[in-house]
């Protein structure tokens, strides 16, 4: 563990009206580590950079999270965390099931295309075996809302009539998430190996209508 030193203040940012130091300067150091993480993995990501980053020293790093483990698991939960908010915020009325899959459809590549740290973090821990998210036993509880969601509007779908019975909802979930997740994470050999520039607005229209078309296809009744 690298040497803890004294506070730094003067060189901090300014704290907005109405929010606690403490709070800023925590979620300034978030935000860092989320960057680093991203950027570096676990093993290459340093301390140092993350507080010089967030205009503090490391000392703040160890005072509010213990060690770089705790920060990386400390990351991955916020990244978690902000995508089910965003979720969460989504119209997905389920009177409409058909409107609903192509809205989350759509928020999910987006959201990869706009959070590209999210997309390098979640590749990262797949690459340690998820290790570190076994050592937050509150991801399951905080990852089931959609789940919950989505099995509402898939349960509507089936009594309307517009979606055929028998659909395996996380089967479902993990589908969307595939058919954009590895657009975005395999963006840049995708590119070299075909000469398409997949983040290009026409093709990440183009892609969205794919997705939509394959998911609405595999949902709708016979």
């Amino acid at each position: 563990m690298d040497p803890i030193g004294s506070e730094a203040t003067g060189s901090e940012a300014a704290i907005l009206p109405g929010q606690r130091a403490p709070e800023k300067r925590r979620r300034a150091l978030l935000d860092s580590a989320i960057q680093e993480f991203s950027s570096f993995g676990v093993g290459g990501a340093r301390i140092d950079r993350i507080a010089e980053r967030a205009r503090t020293n490391k000392a703040m790093v160890y005072h509010y999270f213990g060690s770089k483990d705790d920060l990386y698991l400390a990351a991955l939960h916020d990244i978690y965390a902000g995508i089910r908010h965003a979720e969460a915020a989504l119209d997905l009325d389920p009177d409409q099931p058909e409107a609903a899959i192509r809205r989350l459809a759509e928020f999910t590549l987006r959201y990869y295309v706009d959070n590209p740290a999210f997309v390098r973090i979640i590749n990262t821990e797949n690459l340690h075996g998820a290790s570190y998210l076994r050592g937050s036993p509150d991801m399951p509880g905080l990852n089931r809302t959609i789940l919950d969601r989505l099995d509402a509007i898939l349960a509507r779908g089936v009594a309307d009539g517009v979606f055929r019975p028998g659909i395996d909802v996380l089967d479902l979930y993990i589908s969307i998430s595939a058919l954009s997740f590895t657009y975005v994470a395999n963006q840049h050999s995708l590119k070299v190996l075909f000469g398409r520039d997949l983040l290009a607005p026409e093709a990440i229209d183009a892609r969205l209508a794919s997705i939509t078309d394959m998911i609405l296809r595999y949902l709708r009744a016979d």
